[in-house]
């Protein structure tokens, strides 16, 4: 047991005691979660408009993609947050084998998610969706001049 004028060990040295660091804590991650819920916010507003505004080019583009990667893919990628957590609580319990398993299973997966991104970025590259080869709202809607995308 630590005396009185010895500091607790979780206690960071910049801090006067445990209780103004959980509220620092805390105040941080309020903090994470307003920006996070701000820039979600405003990336899903301006998905939303131009979806709207653009609805053809949307229409056109999506039969170029394969929901089925893009699912498996979504998969892999919960399964490899898991499988890190869990090598990081195996990391503060103290198990250094059940570390090597858990990484090697996120390295795996990560290994799976990027063979698949290979796979798509493969059969854009056939299609020519390439930026610089053939790339725009007139390529894709099939028409012979370009479109003007502007806001109405």
């Amino acid at each position: 047991m630590s005396s009185a004028s010895e500091p607790h060990p979780a206690l960071a040295h910049h801090f006067q005691d445990l209780a103004v660091q959980k509220d620092a804590a805390v105040l941080g991650m309020w903090a994470f979660i307003a920006q996070e819920v701000l820039f979600f916010g405003a990336f899903l507003m301006v998905y939303t408009l131009h979806r709207n505004l653009y609805y053809d080019v949307f229409e056109a583009c999506s039969h170029h993609l394969d929901w089925k990667l893009g699912a498996f893919n979504t998969a892999v990628l919960i399964c490899s947050s898991l499988t890190m957590a869990l090598g990081v609580h195996a990391a503060a319990q103290g198990r250094s084998k059940a570390i090597v398993r858990w990484l090697a299973a996120t390295i795996l997966l990560g290994s799976v998610f990027l063979g698949v991104k290979v796979v798509e970025y493969q059969q854009k590259w056939e299609d020519q969706l390439i930026p610089g080869l053939r790339w725009g709202p007139a390529e894709l809607l099939g028409e012979d001049t370009p479109v003007e995308l502007t806001f109405r």
